[in-house]
């Protein structure tokens, strides 16, 4: 068994509820209030924490023009270095957000994109830190992280298995506390058809490490079907209104969305259950009604020996079980039984 995660209040692992991350991610638009109002969204919505991004453009790329920083205007610019200055969350909205966050009893954390901003996350009580799908391969980061000793959400998108084996020897040799990792397909909306929810298996049993699904489809199903499948964790990009101009709105959940898939993980969870295989209280009376017994075809006196041809196996459960015909076989009657009757075990006279 794989040790539970404990993420303040929160804890990951089997058996328990799948833990729900709402990704804020651009949708701040660079706008305080709005970003305010994100945090009562996710909330309001019944999720159990929300994410945040800390980087700036020059924490990931540098001001260029070249030919290879040309990226599709799906984006809403094709220059990458442009992108990412007009995404990225101002430093001095993380307190406040934190605090928020916090107010409304959800866990605030964040992806951290650059080393250098590490002392400042700490500032923060960052409990948890994100490493995103893009970053699983720059080692500075993930030694600088692990470095802090605290539990580490990973996604795992565009990475083949060699490369997470890589990112987990780097944390695991640097001292980091406990990964999950998070399947991921970093494709923004992600198809469907692609999302291969079964991979979750296979990261759980090569690194024995707990496994979440970062979820980029749009819609509740998918991560619901990672629920029910065992992912211990939902990460979902999230938005007041999908039509907003920025980046990230056109794949994001609607505040419909994150509630729909917050009441449906708990569904999930009750429905999931344990692993005992028993009679659920629920079926008791069915399994008095509905299973077959003995019950006699013709008046029967004490004393007579039963042959098969004096009695048979029908509904309901009121007398010998089918399941333990041979109970029946060559039994003499201890006591009148009448036809139709069923024929318990007291109707029968000791061997």
């Amino acid at each position: 068994m794989i040790e539970p995660v404990q993420i303040e209040t929160a804890t990951l692992g089997e058996g328990e509820k799948c833990f729900l991350i709402a990704e804020l991610s651009a949708n701040h638009d660079r706008d305080l209030d709005l970003a305010l109002r994100l945090v009562d969204i996710a909330a309001d919505a019944g999720w159990d924490c929300i994410k945040f991004q800390t980087y700036n453009a020059d924490s990931l790329t540098v001001p260029s023009t070249h030919s290879s920083m040309k990226i599709d205007k799906v984006w809403g610019t094709d220059n990458l270095y442009d992108l990412y200055n007009s995404a990225g969350m101002p430093m001095e909205f993380h307190a406040p957000l934190f605090e928020k966050a916090r107010d409304r009893g959800l866990i605030p954390f964040t992806s951290i994109y650059d080393p250098r901003d590490l002392d400042f996350v700490e500032g923060l009580g960052c409990a948890v830190y994100k490493i995103a799908s893009f970053e699983m391969t720059f080692d500075d980061l993930l030694i600088a992280v692990a470095g802090t000793g605290k539990p580490i959400i990973m996604s795992t998108g565009m990475a083949n298995l060699a490369e997470v084996d890589h990112a987990m020897e780097v944390l695991d040799k640097h001292g980091a506390g406990p990964v999950v990792l998070l399947h991921c397909v970093s494709s923004y909306p992600a198809p469907v058809e692609e999302v291969n929810l079964a991979s979750m298996a296979t990261l759980r049993d090569r690194f024995g490490r707990h496994v979440g699904f970062s979820d980029h489809t749009i819609g509740p199903q998918v991560a619901l079907t990672a629920a029910a499948m065992g992912a211990v964790a939902i990460e979902k990009h999230f938005t007041d209104d999908m039509t907003r101009p920025g980046p990230d709105h056109r794949f994001s959940a609607t505040p419909g969305v994150l509630r729909e898939i917050a009441d449906g993980v708990r569904l999930v969870h009750t429905a999931r259950g344990s692993p005992a295989k028993d009679t659920a209280a629920a079926e008791a009376g069915n399994r008095e009604a509905f299973r077959r017994s003995a019950f006699a075809l013709r008046d029967l006196k004490a004393g007579e020996r039963l042959t098969q041809a004096d009695y048979r196996f029908v509904r309901p459960n009121a007398g010998v079980p089918v399941s333990d015909a041979p109970a029946l076989v060559d039994r003499v009657l201890a006591r009148d039984v009448s036809r139709h009757d069923p024929i318990t075990y007291d109707d029968l006279a000791p061997r």
